[in-house]
């Protein structure tokens, strides 16, 4: 009957397999010209290093054949080799719980009122009904139009200017107000929005 691998405290697996080896006077080349495993593979299981071993099959095949080689129980040693170095390609292989999330700290009596608004700016949110919209885009064209055609009067083109006034007038009104000013002076005024209290 073949012998398990020896467990003697906290010593290495692979220590413990080279041990058991040179017990019985085998020598790594000679293992692994007899099993046609690389001896640097077999190097490095006496190491506890698997991370160059092969995946599937051939992982189980070659732990098999060094424990067969040096005298050792094959099924003991097979099993303890996989559970020390799993196969990282095994799709049975178990997967390690996740920890469990940290408990929540418990509600203190301290409370905070954010107002919720639901729009991105007060006065500047997409208005209801499409006369309130068109009445906005006529308040808007109105006044490109005119500060515009100023420009116009005072250099003698049209194009270079209405398109200043374009940008500007659209740039300076979000970047002042939210919003263009027509937005602004046709969105309703009241504040749409309620209190909604959040632990802190």
């Amino acid at each position: 009957m073949l012998a398990a691998v020896p467990s003697s405290g906290p010593e290495g697996f692979g220590h413990r397999l080279r041990r058991e080896r040179e017990r019985h006077q085998i020598g790594l080349a000679s293992i692994a010209e007899n099993t046609k495993i690389n001896v640097s593979l077999l190097q490095a299981l006496e190491r506890d290093d698997a991370s160059r071993w092969p995946s599937g099959i051939f992982r189980r095949s070659f732990i098999r054949a060094y424990a067969e080689a040096v005298g050792l129980d094959v099924e003991a040693t097979t099993r303890e080799f996989l559970e020390r170095f799993p196969d990282p390609n095994d799709p049975d292989r178990a997967i390690a719980p996740q920890p469990a999330p940290a408990p929540l700290p418990s509600a203190s009596g301290l409370r905070l009122k954010i107002a919720d608004t639901e729009r991105a700016f007060i006065r500047g949110w997409i208005l209801e009904s499409a006369r309130v919209r068109f009445a906005a885009i006529a308040c808007d064209a109105a006044v490109i139009v005119t500060v515009a055609m100023a420009l116009y009067v005072v250099v003698g083109a049209l194009w270079m200017p209405l398109c200043v006034t374009l940008v500007g007038y659209y740039a300076g009104g979000i970047l002042l107000l939210g919003n263009t000013p027509g937005v602004c002076l046709f969105a309703p005024s009241e504040d749409h929005g309620h209190a909604v209290e959040r632990p802190l």
